[in-house]
């Protein structure tokens, strides 16, 4: 197959145009978000979300909707992007989510920002090192990475770094091991993993490794099932989920598993329940969310759930409040 992902409502190829896949942060299973109610008996609430931004569905879109993992209901948010855009890539501090880059037409480098106490958009300061879309995207408990992407005019290999404590963006002099656009990444307490892509030449399926003390990069042993881009990500305490995406075979609904303790990469008897790609993804501390996305056909609204403790998928009943994809998601709750 050529390397042309098209929406049926969009004109421009995901050569050009692709998403970066979501940004799945490994879960901290001792700390979540909590409020407590004013009552005789105080309870606790647990107010974890995964926020799904932006997107494509034949208009660029700023929506931010939000998946609240306790009752697995959907909401929107009355805050929205800056801008109207997709193909963005999305991390998150303890407090904060962070959308960065991505095009609207134009290659842009802003970083918005999603407080999650109050759940407001604000814009940065500080910007990506370049205007760009098709990142990918991870964080640690200090810092959100951004890494690859296409500028407008040919794949990247940078890094660039944004420091939670004061909201700077550095670039690491660690690049990836190629120049790439349409990654999906997650990440353990310990590293950032990068997998698949599009390099304009084929589709890729090394996975690179960015390990957070030392912001060394190294390229595992392990690759994904099948040379694809276009892929969401999550993960839990244990391992990283890639799933879907497009390749030379089209449209994909396989779930790939790279365990964390020794790097190996697995693939899920169990699949998404449609061949997507572009679908944007988070996790709770017990299931990774995969949402949206395009089928071949058209944009998509469904959640699929992957259970973290057997691995089943399962379809929820609550669904994007549009057909869209091309989103960045990020969530609150825990870091990790």
């Amino acid at each position: 197959m050529s390397n042309t992902f098209a929406s049926s409502n969009t004109t421009a190829s995901d050569s050009s145009f692709v998403f970066n896949g979501s940004s799945g942060d490994v879960i901290d299973t001792n700390t979540v978000t909590t409020v407590t109610m004013n009552s005789d008996t105080p309870t606790n609430i647990d107010t974890s979300a995964g926020y799904f931004s932006g997107g494509h569905n034949g208009n660029y879109q700023n929506f931010i909707d939000k998946l609240l993992f306790s009752d697995e209901s959907r909401s929107t948010l009355a805050a929205v992007l800056s801008q109207s855009i997709c193909y963005q890539s999305a991390c998150n501090s303890t407090l904060s989510g962070y959308f960065a880059g991505g095009s609207d037409y134009h290659h842009q480098s802003f970083i918005d920002k999603l407080l999650f106490s109050d759940e407001s958009c604000t814009t940065l300061a500080t910007t990506l090192s370049q205007a760009i879309h098709g990142q990918s995207a991870c964080n640690s408990t200090l810092a959100g990475y951004f890494a690859g992407g296409n500028n407008g005019s040919s794949d990247q290999s940078f890094i660039d770094k944004l420091l939670f404590s004061d909201e700077s963006c550095t670039t690491l002099t660690s690049t990836l091991s190629q120049i790439i656009h349409g990654q999906s990444a997650c990440n353990s307490t310990l590293a950032g993993y990068f997998a698949g892509g599009w390099d304009y030449n084929s589709y890729q399926s090394f996975i690179d490794k960015l390990l957070f003390n030392n912001e060394t990069r190294s390229t595992l042993t392990a690759i994904l099932s099948q040379t694809i881009s276009n892929q969401s990500a999550c993960n839990s305490t244990l391992a990283g989920y890639f799933a879907g995406g497009g390749d030379d075979i089209r449209y994909q609904s396989f779930i790939d598993k790279l365990l964390f303790n020794n790097e190996t990469r697995s693939t899920l008897t169990v699949t998404l329940s449609q061949s997507v790609d572009n679908q944007a993804a988070c996790n709770s501390t017990l299931a990774g969310y995969f949402a949206g996305g395009y089928n071949g056909s058209s944009d998509q609204t469904f959640i699929d759930k992957l259970l973290f403790s057997d691995e089943l998928r399962s379809t929820l009943t609550a669904v994007l409040s549009r057909t869209i994809g091309l989103q960045s998601t990020c969530q609150s709750g825990n870091i990790l």
